[in-house]
């Protein structure tokens, strides 16, 4: 299953509702979320046995943390294992994998129907109002956008 059919279908199981719906997702899937110090990394995903935990450095503004729930939430459900030892193994299944997770929160966060719907106007939302309208980082919005248009064109294809 691609990224954005593991999207799709968690939300049409899920459907969104609201800011929180990212919070809301965590107890579906039984995952535990903790902010916490984190030094140089922005997020973790760890497993104990059947425990599933989620941290967040305390640092990551509240649309980041999102955002950042939502990648390693890809993670769970894309990749197995141990990731700290799986990522001294070979970088490039690692790069793999992060990009994996990466377009996973993307259409997570911001569904084809509702991009399309508010993008296909005659005058169309700033990148800063998409942005405010789906609770993500204009960054992340820029992303989107970009993996938007390249679908687009692969379906002209």
């Amino acid at each position: 299953m691609t990224e954005k059919e593991k999207a799709s279908s968690i939300l049409q199981k899920y459907p969104y509702t609201g800011s929180y719906w990212i919070y809301e997702l965590l107890d579906r899937f039984n995952i535990c979320y903790f902010i916490e110090d984190l030094g140089n990394a922005d997020a973790l995903m760890l497993r104990f046995d059947d425990k599933k935990v989620i941290i967040i450095d305390k640092d990551s503004p509240p649309t980041k943390r999102c955002e950042l729930i939502a990648h390693e939430l890809g993670h769970f459900l894309f990749h197995t294992g141990n990731g700290i030892l799986y990522k001294k193994k070979n970088p490039l299944w690692v790069s793999q994998d992060e990009l994996k997770a990466q377009r996973f929160a993307l259409y997570l966060l911001i569904p084809d129907e509702r991009l399309t719907r508010l993008i296909n106007v005659i005058d169309p939302p700033s990148i800063e109002d998409l942005a405010d309208e789906f609770g993500v980082t204009v960054e992340f919005m820029k992303e989107r956008l970009e993996l938007f248009h390249r679908d687009s064109i692969n379906n002209m294809i």
